[in-house]
C-alpha cells in the first residue's frame, strides 16, 4: 500500500530501537501499538529520531513538528485490556513536555514536500537539529 502525505499533515514517528531500550529501562515490554505511529524507523539509534530537523521518506520531505506527549491510552494494549501502567513507566523514564508536564517518546513530523510513502521506504535523515 501506498500513503499519500499532503502539505497539512503531520505524522507521529517512533524508533523501533527507541521502543526496544524503553522496554529494557521499564523491564517489561511493550507494543509498539500502543504508541500508534505512522511511521516507525528501523535501523537507527535508540532515540535517534528525537535529534532529527528534517527527514526524506520516499518523495516526501518531512520536517520535525513537535514531540509526542503521551496520555493514559498507552496503558490499554490494542485488543482494549488494561495492563500494566506503562505511564508511570513514561514519567519515570522519559523527559517532559515544558508546557503540559506529560512524558514524551517520539516526535511529530510535518510534510514539507508532498509525495508518497510506501512500506519499506528507507528514512533518510537531511538535516539534524540541536536537541
Amino acid at each position: 500500500d501506498v500513503l499519500p502525505l499532503q502539505s497539512l499533515d503531520t505524522a507521529p514517528s517512533i524508533g523501533e530501537s527507541s521502543l526496544q531500550a524503553y522496554n529494557k529501562e521499564a523491564g517489561w515490554d511493550v507494543e509498539m501499538e500502543r504508541f500508534r505511529p505512522n511511521i516507525v524507523s528501523v535501523g537507527h539509534d535508540a532515540y535517534a529520531d528525537e535529534g532529527w530537523q528534517e527527514i526524506k521518506i520516499g518523495d516526501t520531505v518531512m520536517e520535525f513538528d513537535h514531540r509526542t506527549t503521551r496520555c493514559l491510552i498507552t496503558n490499554v494494549n490494542y485488543d482494549g485490556v488494561r495492563t500494566a501502567d506503562t505511564m508511570n513507566n513514561l514519567r519515570t523514564l522519559r523527559p517532559r513536555c515544558e508546557k503540559t508536564n506529560k512524558p514524551v517518546f517520539g516526535s511529530y513530523f510535518a510534510v514539507k514536500q508532498t509525495g508518497h510513502v510506501k512500506p519499506g521506504d528507507k528514512i533518510i535523515l537531511v538535516k539534524r537539529r540541536n536537541v
